[in-house]
């Protein structure tokens, strides 16, 4: 019995390592047309994204001022479905249920055992107090479809503003990592028009919403603008951005975003389960480990 138990580690180890000499090494870029590939590959695997499970490792400048957040999140993109739970930080235990349709709007918010549940505007200040984003750009879309859409800028000079930085280790598996410098940016006017707010204006810029509201400190939210007025807004959503795009699912699970006063906010997105199939009844206050 012992020979055979030997026999079977020693074919197992065998195996295993035949296995690592069959898998090949992750391809260099070595052009820009490598480079253009690896970011139109990021942006169909972004659209591809239907659900998914991840934590967010968040580190943010809001009120000129830096907070750490851990959270855990179960996401399904269309319609929105999104539960919650801060694990690390000051609001450690803090649980968010909003689902597309439910509640007239509103999202469950849950700060501690010892409080009750309570209905909130998932736009409004409350549940937005220290965040730069509101529930609705959570994800690998948010920032990652602003990092496309700012190479699309840059590809034509990519010596200039796009740095390839090798391959670099995430959570055990291989990423490209990236560095987009915007020689160009800058801070300039914007005239509101019919029918826009401060998102809707982010929106159609490929801007970050909570950058506007930094640089225009009257504007108490997002809604607080009227036709006609000047605001300032920045021409791009960042002046630097540093990037790792995994090399096997090709999205952007490290994201560190700067302006010109430094460091804006570095997105840590780990444990990623992509297109998991999420249950409705974990989109509801009622499904069990909730605390609603």
């Amino acid at each position: 019995m012992r020979h055979v138990i030997i026999t079977f580690f020693l074919i197992l180890i065998c195996y295993l390592s035949l296995c690592a000499q069959d898998e090949e090494p992750t391809p260099n870029v070595t052009s820009k047309e490598e480079m253009t590939l690896v970011f139109t590959k990021m942006e169909k695997a972004i659209k591809n994204v239907k659900s998914a499970k991840f934590r967010l490792v968040k580190k943010e400048r809001w009120n000129e001022k830096y907070s750490q957040i851990d959270e855990s999140i179960k996401q399904n993109v269309k319609p929105l479905k999104i539960h919650i739970k801060v694990v690390k930080g000051p609001i450690k235990g803090t649980e968010i249920l909003y689902n597309t349709g439910q509640n007239e709007g509103k999202a469950y918010v849950k700060i501690s055992a010892y409080t009750p549940t309570v209905n909130l505007d998932p736009l409004g200040v409350i549940i937005n107090e220290k965040q730069r984003h509101t529930l609705f750009e959570l994800g690998v879309a948010y920032y990652g479809n602003k990092i496309y859409e700012t190479y699309q800028k840059f590809k034509e000079k990519p010596s200039e503003y796009a740095i390839y930085g090798g391959i670099v280790k995430w959570e055990n598996c291989d990423a490209y990592k990236f560095t987009l410098d915007n020689k160009d940016y800058k801070i300039k006017d914007y005239v509101v028009l019919d029918g826009e707010d401060i998102i809707k204006i982010a929106d159609k810029l490929q801007l970050d919403e909570y950058t506007i509201l930094e640089l225009n400190p009257t504007i108490k939210n997002y809604s607080d603008v009227k036709v006609g007025q000047s605001i300032l807004i920045p021409s791009s959503f960042a002046k630097t951005v540093v990037v790792y795009i995994d090399a096997k699912s090709f999205l952007p699970v490290y994201q560190k975003i700067s302006d010109s006063k430094g460091l804006v906010g570095e997105y840590e997105y780990c444990e990623l389960i992509i297109n998991p199939i999420i249950l409705d009844e974990e989109f509801t206050k009622a499904y069990k480990g909730y605390s609603f």
